[in-house]
């Protein structure tokens, strides 16, 4: 499983913001490796967008596809992965 973690600065239009993930997550679905999305509220306000793929192939096709643009407001995937705010990780589910 590949894991996208981006980190989405608070506090301040979390529930704009949360329902906008409400809205696309349906959308996303479309994607045979798509697995899910979390969205994770910190006590500071501060969020934190979990989504989950079946590999990095799976994710890449959502980034470099125009849903991904709509979902982020014209932004590509290219002008979203700024290092300090997504972490990518390779997990395993043990349980």
């Amino acid at each position: 499983m590949f894991i996208a973690v981006n980190t989405i600065a608070g506090p301040g239009g979390n529930e704009r913001m949360l329902e906008g993930f409400k809205h696309a997550t349906p959308a996303m679905k479309q994607f045979t490796g798509f697995l899910g999305l979390e969205i994770w509220t910190a006590p500071d306000g501060s969020m934190q967008a979990i989504s989950r793929w079946t590999s990095k192939e799976a994710l890449d096709e959502y980034i470099h596809n125009s849903l991904f643009r709509s979902h982020h407001g014209g932004a590509s995937g290219e002008q979203m992965n700024i290092p300090e705010q997504v972490f990518y990780y390779n997990a395993e589910v043990l349980g």
